[in-house]
């Protein structure tokens, strides 16, 4: 199966987008419940960001809301430096194959390698021994950074003018 060049930047796009919007799904949902477990006197740890925090604010879900706030701006900012390279260099190494090009060149054998190790890193987060509110955080932050990075990629699909022929 062959695929244009702005097609398979939109694809990468959206690929981040659907696994962007899950991860931050999920880390609001871990969020939501460490602050309702907190607010009805559940067990939480000291060293917790969500009680860290709580010294500040007046309740627990005040607290979970500020923790969700701090994850998405340094979510933000992960986007906006790391995720960008990623992209760029996505980006550019589908702009060098010919248009349309074999989807099985979309990404090289070592990213895919990586892409794979992250997956097994989330499947593995989800049984290891952390508090909830330990892994709202980092699902929210890296769910918010993967958004960043999919708007970028459908920038530089939008941006890419498109030569005689060349549709999506």
């Amino acid at each position: 199966m062959k695929i244009k060049h702005r097609s398979a930047i939109l694809l990468s796009g959206a690929l981040w987008l659907a696994i962007g919007v899950m991860l931050l799904v999920k880390g609001m949902h871990y969020l939501i419940d460490a602050g309702n477990a907190a607010l009805k006197g559940g067990p939480v740890s000291p060293y917790s960001p969500l009680s860290l925090i709580g010294r500040f604010s007046k309740n627990p879900q005040q607290s979970a809301l500020i923790l969700l706030s701090i994850s998405l701006i340094l979510g933000l900012f992960k986007g906006r430096v790391m995720m960008k390279k990623a992209v760029v260099r996505i980006v550019k190494r589908v702009q060098t194959f010919e248009n349309p090009f074999p989807i099985k060149k979309l990404y090289p054998p070592a990213y895919l390698l990586l892409i794979g190790g992250m997956m097994a890193m989330g499947m593995a987060f989800k049984y290891l021994p952390f508090p909830m509110d330990v892994k709202g955080f980092i699902d929210a932050a890296v769910g918010s950074a993967l958004i960043n990075g999919a708007m970028l990629y459908f920038r530089f699909a939008w941006a890419a003018t498109p030569k005689r022929g060349d549709y999506l």
